[in-house]
Parts: structure tokens; C-alpha cells; sequence
């Protein structure tokens, strides 16, 4: 009976031993159940403020992203780049000079809105124009065809272009050829990107050296509906297989080129050569060179002898046709810095400031050539000049047969008969 008392009093203790054992790893599981729970309660408080903060910052960056459109629609433009020394504005605004200008940047500023219609939010748009070119090249070009005010005209019309309307801008890139390139490819890049600038046109596309520049933005779906180009007189080969819209703004621009057949020393002198210039007296004989070369050692060409033909109409005498050479070399100094006509052609200049160059001072074929030059330009006297110091032209450059009749600005002198028949004699 004992034993068994014995037996079931250890069988209590083993199973009150299981008990605490259960118990204990109850108490630690809980304990570990516990731990967890405050771990987990932690990352979500965590991920809780986390979310608020995303939140307030999403928010934060939806009332900015709306804030940046509502300005961007408030600033937004239309630019509108123009190579001039490519796109050469009509000759009848050019002519009128400021007015002219004024009206060539109003008539530009109508065609870009009528363009920019087909755009939402357009009607509030800006209209940005900047016109690049150089200016002293434009007026050798001008000065070509015989324009003679070119440099007044010319300078009158850039001023009343820019001063016309607050954002637009004729800016002289200064001379070489590729200054305006310059400009107008740094200004498409800078403004390609810019949130403000909804749409461009671009005035480039008789240069093929522009290509090169747009293709990054064709195929592109930001940049490509971006870009448009202004028709110029003759496309460049290039432009066609690219994929942005040309358009037509009519009366702005000339619709033909500048005569490319510009009177060289050569054809000028030959021009004038051809016409037998005969003497009054066999006593008085007509003083001239009858070859470039022969001034070589001769000084200013003025004052000089004052001509006319049988009808006391005034006439150049015949200069020669100066070398190849020596107009290379006049025309490498001109491109630095502009010849002061006073200084080479007279002589002497007066002027206590003068902008143009002096020294060296010119001699020979390039004297002649540079006097040729000065008669390109129109004397405003025409034939009943009298001066015997005026350096400008007389007779149209390009002989009588010139081929721009009406549009030359010597078309008053055409009918001049250029035979010398005598000098004239003051008094």
C-alpha cells in the first residue's frame, strides 16, 4: 500500500513538473508573442506617419505642379528664330526704313498668331521674335544691286523693327558667315526645353548647316509637334526628309534672290570700257590711266576732273579694271573694318572721330578698286553733279544694258549717254 502511495505521490510531482514547464514556456511564448506584437505595433505607427508624410508631400507637390501650370499658362510664348542673312525682308519695307521696319514686325507678329491658332490656350501666348544677321554683310549685299541709302535705309528699318514691338529684337551677330548660325542654334537649344516655350518657328531652312541641329528632335513626341520652319526661297536639299511643318508667311520676306551677278571690277570696268570716249580740242587732252597699274605711284584720285557727255550730262571717266589679286586684298581689309571714303579718296579726312580706317593708306589697283566700290552708290545729284570731289557713281554700274532696270537705283542714269565729250569748266 505504501509503495503505491510512493509511486503515485512521484507521478503527482512529474506531472506538476510538465505543468510548470508548460506554464514557463506559456509565459515565454507569450513574452515572445508580446515582443512582436509591440514590434509590429511600431512599423505600423511608422508606416502610418510615413504615409501621412508621403501624403502631405504628394500634396504639396500637386498644389506646386499646378501652381508651375498655372504660370507656365500665364508666361507661356511662341518664339519665332530668323536667320537674315538668309530671310532678306521685302525691298519695299526695307525702303521705307523705320516705317517699313514697324511694318514688317507687325505683318510677322499677325502671321505667328493666325499660326499659333491651331494650339490650345494659344490666344494667351506671347509672341517672341529675334532676328539674327550681319549687318555689314547686308549692306555689301544691297550695295551690290546699287541701293544707294542701303546703310541709312537699312539701320532705320532694324530700328523700327525692334522698337515696334517690346519682344522683338534685329540683332547684329556681327560680321562672318556663320555668327547668326551661331546664335539662332544656341538659342533653339536653350530654348527647346523650356516649359514657357510652347512652340517655335524657325527661320533656317535655306541652310542645310541647320540640319545637323533639329534632327535630335524629330521622332521625338515632345519636341517634334514643337518645331515648325518659315519657307524660304529655296528650300535647302536636306529639309525634305524631315518631318516638320513648313509654312508660308506672305508680303515679310523677298519671294527672289538678290542678283548673284553683282557688277565685279572686272565687268564693271569692262562695262564702262566699251564705250570710246573721245576729245573736245586736240589741245586738251583727257588725263587718265589706261590701265589699273599706272596709279600705282599716284596719289589720292580726288579732286579730280569733272566730265560730260555732248548732252553736259555727268560721266565717270574709265579707271581700268584693277587684278584678281588686288581685289582679294581690298576685300580681306574691308571685312576687318570699313575704309573711310574721305581719307583714301580725297586725301585727307577731317572728321575728329572717324569710325572708319585710315592707314595704311590705299594705293594702286586697290585704290581703284576701292574708288569703283564708292560708285556703287548713287550720287543724289545724279547727272547735274558738278563736284569735283564726289567719290559716288554717276553711271550704273553695270553698264547700259543692265539687267535690273526698274529695280536699279541707278534706273534715272540708265539712259545717260556715257561717251566723255568734254571736261567741264567752272564758271
Amino acid at each position: 500500500m505504501s509503495t503505491s502511495i510512493a509511486e503515485r505521490l512521484e507521478a503527482f510531482k512529474q506531472r506538476d513538473e510538465e505543468r510548470n514547464t508548460f506554464i514557463r514556456d506559456l509565459v515565454e511564448a507569450n513574452a515572445r508573442l508580446e515582443d512582436e506584437l509591440r514590434t509590429t505595433k511600431s512599423d505600423h505607427l511608422d508606416q502610418l506617419s510615413s504615409r501621412r508624410l508621403w501624403q502631405e508631400k504628394a500634396q504639396s507637390a500637386e498644389a506646386k505642379l499646378k501652381e508651375t501650370h498655372d504660370v507656365a499658362a500665364i508666361n507661356s510664348f511662341v518664339l519665332c528664330l530668323i536667320d537674315g542673312d538668309g530671310y532678306l525682308f521685302d525691298d519695299s519695307l526695307l525702303r521705307q526704313g523705320a516705317v517699313g521696319g514697324s511694318d514688317a514686325a507687325h505683318r510677322l507678329l499677325d502671321n505667328i498668331k493666325r499660326h499659333a491658332q491651331a494650339y490650345d490656350g494659344a490666344m494667351q501666348w506671347k509672341i517672341i521674335v529675334r532676328v539674327y544677321a550681319n549687318i555689314e554683310g547686308l549692306l555689301k549685299k544691297y550695295a551690290y544691286i546699287g541701293f544707294g541709302e542701303e546703310e541709312k535705309a537699312l539701320r532705320q528699318f532694324v530700328a523700327g523693327f525692334t522698337q515696334s514691338q517690346p519682344l522683338f529684337d534685329f540683332v547684329d551677330a556681327g560680321q562672318g558667315k556663320e555668327r547668326a548660325d551661331h546664335k539662332v542654334k544656341e538659342q533653339l537649344s536653350l530654348f527647346i526645353s523650356n516649359i514657357h516655350c510652347k512652340h517655335i518657328l524657325l527661320g533656317v531652312a535655306h541652310d542645310n548647316g541647320y540640319v545637323p541641329s533639329l534632327v535630335p528632335y524629330k521622332n521625338n513626341p515632345t519636341t517634334e509637334p514643337q518645331i515648325s520652319l518659315l519657307r524660304p526661297i529655296r528650300i535647302g536639299q536636306e529639309y525634305h526628309p524631315l518631318p516638320f511643318p513648313i509654312i508660308q508667311f506672305d508680303s515679310i520676306f523677298r519671294t527672289e534672290e538678290l542678283p548673284s551677278d553683282r557688277p565685279s571690277y572686272a565687268n564693271q570696268a569692262k562695262a564702262m570700257s566699251n564705250f570710246k570716249q573721245p576729245v573736245l580740242s586736240p589741245t586738251r587732252q583727257i588725263r587718265r590711266p589706261s590701265k589699273a597699274k599706272d596709279l600705282a605711284t599716284q596719289g589720292p584720285l580726288y579732286p579730280c576732273v569733272v566730265y560730260l557727255n555732248r548732252n553736259d550730262d555727268r560721266v565717270d571717266e574709265f579707271l581700268g579694271a584693277p587684278s584678281e589679286q588686288a581685289e582679294v586684298k581690298l576685300d580681306s581689309r574691308i571685312h576687318v573694318k570699313k575704309l573711310c571714303n574721305d581719307y583714301h579718296l580725297l586725301g585727307d579726312c577731317y572728321k575728329p572721330h572717324c569710325p572708319y580706317s585710315h592707314e595704311p593708306m590705299l594705293q594702286g589697283e586697290e585704290l581703284v578698286a576701292f574708288a569703283m566700290i564708292a560708285r556703287r552708290t548713287a550720287c543724289s545729284a545724279g547727272s547735274k553733279c558738278r563736284s569735283n570731289i564726289c567719290v559716288l557713281g554717276h553711271l550704273c554700274p553695270n553698264g547700259p544694258n543692265c539687267p535690273r532696270r526698274s529695280t536699279c537705283y541707278f534706273k534715272k542714269l540708265h539712259n545717260v549717254d556715257p561717251r566723255i565729250d568734254h571736261e567741264y569748266v567752272e564758271g
